[in-house]
């Protein structure tokens, strides 16, 4: 094993790595469940306290 190939499979790895967070916020940020909650967060530099 050399350093190209160490360095081929590293950079492989953190772009999987990368896709999959991306997919996984993506996802959270869409889920209907969390739609209430975003929908009150936007809301909240407009509430007068």
């Amino acid at each position: 094993m050399n350093i190209q190939s160490l360095t081929t499979d590293a950079q492989t790895l953190s772009l999987v790595l990368v896709c999959i967070t991306f997919s996984l916020i993506v996802a959270y940020a869409m889920w209907p469940s969390f739609d209430k909650k975003f929908d009150a967060a936007s809301r909240l530099p407009l509430n007068e306290d």
